[in-house]
């Protein structure tokens, strides 16, 4: 009988055991993993910085197709700090940027290694400071513009950058379609001026691929344009129509 008694106290001693083998198994499994698996190294990244380093990257790129002083200002972020993955941390611009506008939104790749991280969307500012034909008197309609009615002034044009003129440009006839006033930046849509290229004029053209002119050809200018615009060019010998960029007088630079 005292035998028949002492069944389930074994059986129960025996689920104890077992139950203390399992924990101590587990409590090992956990000590071994927390001293031998190597711990995730994070940075910490300030807002002030990134609002920096984004500004620049913007610059950088915005000088690559003006010529100006070119000044970005990343106005806020949606974080005071941002924690990153251990690395070296760089910038992408995201999407399209040669476009300049006084206030807009700059999207931005993050990535820690070359490792994408996330996308920022920033608030920024842009000002584009350059030495710009101004009145220094009233300018009446038809007047030639001359070195005694017009100053040059550095000013912010990013909302005109392509429609401002410098002192270069009184070299050329120009005379105006409208009144400026005193003051008045003078906007190339109201002058009239000799164009760099004429149209039926025979051009040089430029073919240019990353940076580097490959080939060289003569063409015919389709219309009339002015440095910086962009114009048809034929070539009669091979019976094709080009569109490219007028970077001088009779000259026309087309990228392929």
């Amino acid at each position: 009988m005292a035998e028949k008694m002492n069944k389930p106290n074994k059986l129960i001693n025996l689920k104890k055991d077992n139950i203390k083998a399992h924990l101590l198994s587990y409590c090992l499994i956990a000590i071994f993993t927390l001293f031998i698996t190597p711990a995730v190294q994070a940075q910490v990244i300030p807002s002030s910085k990134i609002k920096v380093d984004v500004a620049r990257l913007f610059e950088n790129n915005y000088k690559k197709v003006i010529d100006g002083d070119v000044q970005v200002k990343i106005t806020a972020t949606p974080f005071a700090d941002l924690q990153l993955p251990d690395g070296r941390v760089t910038y992408k611009i995201s999407g399209g940027s040669d476009k300049i506008l006084p206030r807009d939104v700059k999207r931005v790749d993050i990535l820690v290694n070359g490792v994408y991280q996330r996308t920022l969307n920033l608030p920024a500012q842009t000002s584009v400071y350059k030495e710009v034909l101004v009145a220094s008197e009233q300018i009446n309609r038809e007047q030639t513009l001359t070195k005694e009615c017009t100053e040059v002034k550095k000013i912010d044009v990013a909302n005109r950058s392509d429609y401002v003129l410098d002192s270069s440009m009184l070299d050329r006839d120009i005379t105006t379609k409208k009144i400026f006033q005193k003051g008045e930046v003078i906007d190339r849509r109201f002058v009239k001026m000799r164009p760099d290229v004429a149209r039926n004029s025979d051009v040089r053209v430029f073919f240019v691929s990353n940076g580097s002119v490959m080939i060289t050809i003569d063409g015919t200018a389709m219309s009339d344009g002015m440095l910086g615009d962009y114009i048809n060019v034929e070539n009669k010998n091979y019976k094709k129509v080009y569109n490219g960029k007028i970077i001088g007088e009779n000259r026309v630079l087309v990228n392929i």
